[in-house]
């Protein structure tokens, strides 16, 4: 996403779901995980969060396939691996900052 606007950045960043997803990346070792895991990981925050707009897991997994993970890779921000099944995370710069100036949110690491 280098070079990329703030607009841009702070779109990526608008959704919860998103946020989410990207918290877990930056925190998992090295930022590569099987989507599987990616989605149990989002699924259990969200029933731990009592997310008003929580969907059944398989409603989720669609939608990170089909909306968020190809966002977030059009604008650099992962690698997907359909082959693998993974995805992992670029840093970026822009992301972080504005990542780390957000409120905490539940985490996944504490659903």
């Amino acid at each position: 996403m280098n070079g990329t606007s703030l607009d841009a950045c702070l779109t990526l960043v608008a959704d919860r779901r998103r946020r989410r997803l990207l918290e877990h990346l930056r925190h998992n070792g090295n930022g590569e995980v099987r989507i599987d895991d990616l989605v149990d990981q989002l699924y259990q925050a969200e029933l731990a969060a009592a997310d008003d707009r929580q969907m059944n897991r398989d409603q989720l997994a669609i939608q990170l396939n089909h909306s968020h993970l190809p966002k977030l890779a059009d604008h650099g921000v992962i690698e997907h691996n359909h082959e693998r099944e993974t995805i992992k995370y670029r840093p970026d710069n822009q992301i972080e900052t504005v990542l780390e100036g957000l409120p905490e949110e539940p985490s996944l690491a504490n659903p």
